[in-house]
């Protein structure tokens, strides 16, 4: 088999600490560059993974595991590589993932956060937690819109509907005026709940594609003839 169609196991370091009534992340700094992104590393093939790995089930090409510690991490060179996770936003994230590492981030940290003591931090990062999920599907709402304006999807295949206003998408991809938030139920009711609660996101509502433009035009009506017509028709070519 040629190695190079295998997949490398790849370690995520979510290493996280508490100072000052802050919550901070280690984060690497790529050379040259005002772009930051996660520790990692690559395992060896003599390397034994440890027991409180978090596997993960995304897929960016890599087989990627994380690592989340609190408290546990010390770093020379006067703690170079903290950040605040109230910072966090400001921050250019490396291969354009910055919604996607992000919401890890809050997750892992909210799981670990003691709810004892630290109320205020973890209360400040739930409300940017919050925040961070509205703003993904937001995305996901847009990224819809353009794939339909740009003609790579047909709302209704259907001779007699009347597409969306380009315009009007134009102008809702601009003002979200019509997005509408939906979260997950507490109780799964769908398949698609329970994927949303397991991945702890919400998404939207269906999009008003009326309110864009849409149309459904009315079927002309055929009158169809009634059987004493048909017999009297074929009476008459006798």
């Amino acid at each position: 088999m040629n190695n190079q169609n295998l997949k490398k196991i790849r370690i995520d370091y979510y290493y996280y600490r508490l100072k000052k009534g802050r919550a901070e992340i280690l984060l690497e700094k790529e050379d040259g560059a005002d772009v930051y992104f996660i520790p990692f590393h690559y395992v060896r093939a003599d390397e034994t993974l440890e027991k409180n790995l978090i596997f993960s089930s995304e897929d960016d090409g890599d087989e990627v595991i994380n690592q989340v510690s609190l408290n546990e991490f010390t770093r020379r060179k006067k703690d170079k590589g903290w950040t605040s996770l109230d910072k966090l936003k400001e921050l250019p994230i490396r291969r354009d993932e910055n919604l996607r590492v992000r919401h890890k981030i809050f997750k892992f940290f909210i799981d670990l956060c003691p709810r004892e003591g630290e109320s205020g931090t973890l209360n400040r990062v739930l409300d940017m937690y919050e925040s961070l999920k509205v703003e993904i599907a937001k995305r996901a709402y847009v990224a819809e819109l353009r794939s339909a304006l740009e003609g790579e999807r047909q709302i209704v295949l259907d001779a007699n509907v009347k597409q969306p206003d380009p315009e009007l998408v134009r102008k809702e991809i601009e003002t979200l005026e019509h997005f509408r938030i939906r979260k997950p139920r507490d109780i799964p009711m769908t398949l698609f709940d329970g994927f949303l609660r397991s991945h702890d996101l919400y998404t939207y509502e269906p999009i008003d594609w009326k309110a864009l433009g849409m149309e459904i035009r009315p079927i002309p009506r055929v009158s169809n003839p009634s059987f004493d017509d048909i017999l009297d028709d074929l009476l008459e070519e006798e």
